[in-house]
């Protein structure tokens, strides 16, 4: 064994989120690991992992980004991120360091782990299939090893010879109502008996900026052409109630924390900007239009890069068009007829294909099969880990 491999005094590992949705997976996976064995947590992260225990030196909320042109409003903020997390390896020297997607940052980590001679491991992986193919080779050149939990990513990147497991998909087995139909439907005060639609505008504030007016500009359709339809909009736990606040005033939407698996499951169909949610709803077996909007310049740049047919996870899983998209160019009119038509036809076929997605992406229990990859990765290299 190599002297920078050799396992210091205190079992530690770094483990680095960028966003929300990986914050949750990476919550999930500290506390699969400290169920099971003593490890000391330290990072980049939020308020869920700093709860979980685990010592965040840098909150990502600073940040946190949407599009490739955003990049340049937060560089110093991102310098800085880049230089406490690069110091915070060289000082505490991990087992290894872990990656949860955040790619364009995650990256550049892994380049400086791999020259201290500290392994990476990647749990979610960039979507290298999809845009930004490149990205693979860097990978394969910094990465030990890469934890998927997409079906078809295993075969993708061990093509390129990257050593990848696969774990199946957490979102199959947690992502549940909380609450029957009669009970949501009293909390939220809604009738019963008319349609619900849900709403998500994004996790992130610029997300919600920038979505928030189409989606209203929808919501205003679809009251005038249903007849008592109820919109809820579960709020992203990071976003500020002043924003939801300014943004619905005088309107009959309801806003809710802490019940998106309720909304959707409960509801006849749903808007979604495109990320996580979207399968989420799938999971949950609920109609959606997926939407999205960034900057221009993002955009145009996106397009050269973009290497799929879709933008949504559960159309990409079952190889077609399962959710309309609306990218870039929304058109309130377009989108309400859109979800006016899903309410009333095809609704056998729809959910015929979310069971497909849902199937797809396994029952298994992925962050203890995740936790196990990695301690497996870990004794192979170091011994016993306690």
């Amino acid at each position: 064994m190599k002297d920078n491999e050799k396992k210091g005094t205190t079992n530690r590992i770094v483990l680095l989120t960028g966003e929300l949705s990986g914050e949750i997976h990476g919550t999930n996976l500290v506390k699969s690991i400290n169920s099971k064995y003593n490890i000391d947590f330290s990072g980049m992260g939020g308020r869920r992992l700093k709860q979980e225990g685990m010592e965040v030196v840098y909150d990502y909320n600073a940040i946190s980004l949407m599009g490739i042109s955003e990049i340049f409003t937060k560089t110093h903020h991102i310098i800085s991120a880049l230089n406490t997390i690069k110091r915070h390896i060289r000082d505490v020297r991990p087992l290894c360091v872990i990656l949860v997607d955040f790619p364009g940052f995650n990256l550049r980590i892994a380049g400086y782990a791999k020259r201290l001679g500290i392994p990476v491991i990647y749990f979610i992986p960039p979507q290298v299939w999809a845009w930004h193919r490149s990205r693979v080779y860097k990978i394969k050149k910094y990465v030990d090893l890469v934890i998927s939990i997409l079906p078809f990513e295993k075969g993708f990147y061990r093509e390129y010879g990257i050593e990848a497991r696969y774990v199946g998909h957490p979102f199959a087995n947690i992502i549940k109502p909380t609450m029957a139909r009669d009970e949501f439907f009293r909390m939220i005060d809604i009738d019963m008996g008319h349609p619900l639609i849900t709403i998500m505008p994004g996790s992130r504030e610029n997300e919600v900026l920038r979505h928030m007016p189409v989606l209203l500009s929808i919501t205003d359709i679809l009251k005038k052409r249903l007849d008592h339809v109820g919109i809820v909009l579960p709020v992203a736990e990071n976003i500020p109630d002043r924003l939801i606040k300014d943004s619905i005033s005088g309107r009959a939407i309801t806003a809710l924390r802490g019940y998106n698996y309720d909304a959707l499951y409960h509801s006849d169909a749903a808007i979604i900007a495109s990320g996580s949610a979207t399968l989420e709803a799938a999971i949950l077996g609920v109609p959606t239009a997926v939407i999205y909007k960034i900057s221009t310049l993002s955009y145009l740049l996106a397009k050269m890069l973009v290497d799929v047919k879709f933008i949504s996870l559960p159309n990409l899983i079952a190889g077609k068009e399962v959710f309309p998209e609306f990218i870039q160019h929304l058109d309130p009119e377009k989108i309400a007829e859109r979800v006016i038509y899903m309410l009333n036809n095809d609704r056998v076929e729809i959910k015929k294909d979310l069971a497909y997605i849902k199937a797809e992406l396994g029952g298994f229990d992925s962050y203890s099969m995740a936790r196990d990859e990695i301690v497996s990765f870990l004794e192979h290299r170091y011994g016993t880990i306690s």
